[in-house]
């Protein structure tokens, strides 16, 4: 099992930095998750592990062993591409087994690793087409058993599940989980797709602009965002300006607009600080009258959204903010309707508090 490691690199294209002083390890075995939206350098990433491109700057190793200028097929790597790179004259099981023949298996024993892989894939009875006879889903699953064929060690994914139907997509997530145990793989896996990361990786890492924004195990990054822009896109969130009104032993008291004040646990910032408060959907507790506790906020139902096993309620409060709620479906049946008055509650413990951005809100929580 290889390991790789990341030295301050960056690479540039025209004057734009892809990649900016990057410095990551990827342990032996370790399934890592790079999460960021479109643009972010993900891809250019994991070309870069590939061997596809050099870095202008910083040193790359895999196995301790410096591979700046190492190219690409001697890298022993598998690559996976989001565009598949399929040989359109080679039919299913041809296309599948070329790896292995390329490092000089048996037609027999190339076979039996391709086959295992397109019943994993579930293209085992399409064997014989070609690949203008597939769907574009099934395109992509063949590109992904052909890379596992590869029985390379550090397995290089770019989307892998981007085009499948979301029933599919779900299942084989499990199971490329299951077969990067199995076989003691090395995994880099780039996917937008917030979920699908936290059910696979073993690491996540979130990219923004070529720059990494945090790392960790996928609870810390859900549980402990380092930023407005984690939290938000990692999961999303509820965010409110204010500014630090009143410090105590035990937290802060935060005024919002409309001298509205929220308790938070947080003692780290100073008297007069501006501040972004942020809290999940799933932590705001909407409730049709006042509850005996603080940071219970008056407010009416602005709009009700079904996401099928959760319900989100918007509710626009008594200052001008809005807040989210999300409560599982089969607890939702609380009578509210559009227009009806509610009650929004906010544990203090729930609530984070950053540092008001420079750039303000709103342009700190854009992808780009």
């Amino acid at each position: 099992m290889p390991s790789v490691r990341l030295v301050d690199v960056t690479k540039r294209f025209g004057k734009t930095a892809a990649i900016d002083h990057v410095s990551l390890e990827i342990r032996e075995g370790e399934y890592l998750c790079i999460l960021g939206p479109t643009g972010s350098g993900k891809t250019t990433l994991l070309r870069l592990i590939a061997g596809i491109v050099k870095p202008d700057e910083g040193q790359m190793f895999i196995d301790s062993r410096l591979v700046n200028d190492v190219p690409a097929h001697e890298r022993n790597v598998a690559y996976m591409p989001q565009h598949y790179a399929l040989f359109p004259h080679m039919r299913v099981i041809e296309n599948a087994a070329f790896s292995p023949l390329a490092q000089g298996l048996s037609g027999t024993e190339a076979a039996k690793i391709s086959v295992k892989m397109l019943g994993i894939t579930r293209l085992a009875g399409r064997v014989s087409s070609f690949p203008a006879e597939l769907s574009g889903g099934m395109q992509q699953r063949l590109a992904l058993a052909r890379s596992l064929a590869s029985r390379a060690k550090l397995l290089l994914l770019d989307e892998p599940l981007g085009a499948l139907d979301a029933r599919l997509r779900v299942e084989l997530r499990y199971r490329l989980r299951e077969l990067v145990r199995e076989n003691n793989l090395t995994t880099v896996h780039v996917t937008h797709d917030q979920e699908e990361a936290m059910i696979v990786a073993d690491k996540i890492v979130v990219l923004r602009n070529g720059k990494i924004q945090q790392e960790g195990p996928p609870e810390e990054i859900y549980n402990k965002p380092k930023n407005i822009f984690v939290a938000n896109f990692v999961g999303g969130a509820n965010f409110l300006e204010g500014f630090i009104s009143e410090r105590t032993s035990e937290g802060s008291w935060v005024e919002l607009r409309g001298r509205l004040r929220i308790f938070v646990r947080d003692k780290g910032h100073h008297v007069g600080e501006r501040v972004v408060l942020a809290v999940r959907e799933e932590s705001s507790t909407i409730c049709r009258s006042r509850e005996d506790e603080i940071n219970t906020l008056h407010g009416t139902i602005k709009s009700i959204s079904l996401l099928g096993d959760s319900m989100s309620y918007e509710v626009l409060l008594d200052n001008g903010d809005s807040l989210k709620s999300k409560v599982p479906t089969i607890e939702s049946n609380k009578g509210f309707s559009i227009g009806a008055e509610a009650f929004v509650l906010l544990k203090p413990q729930n609530i984070w508090v950053f540092p008001y951005p420079p750039v303000g809100l709103y342009k700190e929580l854009e992808a780009m």
